[in-house]
């Protein structure tokens, strides 16, 4: 901290034995110790809150950056899976519905569910969400009311 040689000390010394006097300077020299030990200890603790401070900022500037990586990962993959819902279901709403082949054997005496005809509806307002609705109506879609989230 301070950089004094040997020489500077003892001459500080000598200085403080003409000023203060043999029966002072014990004293004065204990009080100047206790105050440079106060000092030190000061400095010690500011520097260490210092410290402390720098570290809590670059952990929070951290973690800010992790939680916006996050939040942009999943936002992107939220975003991904929500345009390939959207694409799946405008792509099956494209879709004739298919039949299943004709059964053999003794199941070809009862009539199949599938075989039979849904009547045609007049144009709907709404013609994705509408056709969807009929097309569930139909049976020819499971209907599931579990959404993922």
């Amino acid at each position: 901290m301070f950089d004094f040689s040997f020489g500077e000390l003892t001459l500080f010394a000598v200085i403080a034995l003409v000023v203060l006097g043999p029966e002072k300077l014990p004293h004065a020299a204990r009080m100047a110790g206790a105050w440079v030990g106060r000092i030190r200890r000061s400095v010690i603790s500011i520097q260490a809150e210092i410290e402390k401070e720098v570290a809590t900022q670059e952990m929070r500037e951290r973690i800010e950056k992790e939680m916006q990586r996050i939040r942009e990962s999943d936002l992107a993959l939220e975003l991904k899976k929500t345009s390939g819902e959207v694409n799946d279901s405008v792509l099956d709403m494209g879709k004739p519905a298919t039949t299943p082949a004709a059964p053999t054997g003794l199941m070809t005496a009862l009539p199949s569910p599938a075989a039979e005809t849904v009547p045609a509806a007049p144009e709907p307002e709404k013609p994705g969400e509408e056709a969807f609705k009929a097309f569930v109506q139909a049976g020819h879609a499971p209907v599931s009311t579990h959404q993922d989230t």
